[in-house]
């Protein structure tokens, strides 16, 4: 499934060269809806996205919700109204963009859907998001078994947004391995609101004391487990071990002193790249597939040197980074030159 996604990705490159970088009294203006600015990781998909604008030609707003549904849809209906060629939106809750999603098919504006599928989307970008939770599942039981030399331990789980398929689907992958050992039992799995990282701290804290047993936190973002690793620290409990999410620079230095012991590698300017590219894409006329969900790769100590070496040149070498491969095949190179010592 992944060299084929490679191959429609390449061909999809392909299509894109023939559409030239406009002149400016033809550039096209993208829009950009996140669910909010304070996050490392989204922090990063707007520099990958400013990096496609500059790259191609084109005009980029960037707005977000703050958190806020109601806030979210009416920065999209906005940018609506302001006439954009194409809207690229990361979802709150993908449940309340109906009237907003008719309103773009009304004026013939083309939607981008990120990490949720909505009606109208022209397209859906988004992560392999079930298969990384199983990775990090399978990587949790065999750190369980380490530990006790059977799968078996209690674990807690800090959830993102409610209401975005991204978090149901690496939540879901996740317990899905899991709930095959009877003997792994999930003592909380809770929200941290808008991937809040407070209430990852409140709730790392509360768990403290509820769960007094408890062997393994899952975080659905570093955002969340590198703030619950502070709350382990302060308590003197790191024997709590920590699977993560993202593949951040926060997380992979985690991963490197001991505090995480694994990550999810996104690669968040890649991926924003991509997410701004592609409404470039199907605002220039180019038909995206219907969906393209990239694959991420679980990190540990024993491959953590050429994702440290990647995650460094995302954000120093953007401007001549290679975002137009797959990225399967940027992270094997990347593995390749940079082996662990």
């Amino acid at each position: 499934m992944k060299s084929r996604l490679g191959i429609v990705l390449l061909v999809v490159v392909v299509l894109s060269l023939l559409v030239a970088p406009a002149a400016a009294q033809d550039r096209l203006k993208i829009g950009l809806v996140q669910l909010g600015t304070d996050n490392p990781f989204w922090i990063a998909q707007v520099e990958g996205g400013q990096e496609a604008a500059r790259r191609y030609g084109f005009d980029l707003i960037v707005t977000s919700g703050e958190g806020d549904v109601t806030r979210q849809v009416e920065a999209f209906e906005d940018l609506v109204n302001q006439g954009v060629d194409a809207i690229s939106i990361n979802p709150l809750d993908a449940n309340a963009f109906g009237p907003a999603m008719a309103k773009a098919a009304e004026a013939n504006i083309p939607v981008v859907c990120l990490f949720s599928m909505m009606e109208g989307c022209a397209t859906v970008l988004g992560f392999e998001e079930v298969a990384n939770g199983r990775l990090v599942g399978q990587y949790a039981v065999q750190l369980l078994t380490e530990k006790y030399g059977e799968p078996r331990g209690h674990v807690a789980i800090l959830l993102g947004a409610l209401g975005q398929d991204i978090n149901t689907n690496r939540a879901g992958g996740f317990q899905e391995v899991v709930g095959q050992y009877p003997n792994i039992v999930v003592d909380a799995a809770e929200s941290t609101g808008n991937w809040e990282a407070d209430k990852a701290v409140a709730l790392t804290e509360n768990w403290l004391t509820a769960y007094p047993e408890l062997d393994l936190i899952y975080g659905l973002s570093d955002s969340l487990t590198v703030p619950a690793s502070n709350v382990l620290k302060r308590a003197g409990r790191e024997d709590i071990m920590i699977v993560s999410y993202d593949g951040t620079e926060v997380g992979l230095s985690g991963v490197a002193d001991g505090s995480l012991r694994s990550t999810v590698a996104l690669l968040p300017q890649y991926n924003g790249f991509w997410n701004v590219y592609a409404a470039y894409l199907v605002g220039s006329g180019v038909q995206m597939p219907a969906t393209y969900y990239m694959p991420g790769a679980l990190v540990t100590t024993e491959n953590l040197t050429g994702f440290q070496q990647l995650s460094v040149d995302l954000a120093e070498k953007i401007t001549s980074f290679p975002f137009e491969l797959p990225v399967g095949n940027i992270v094997a190179d990347y593995a390749a030159r940079y082996p662990n010592a």
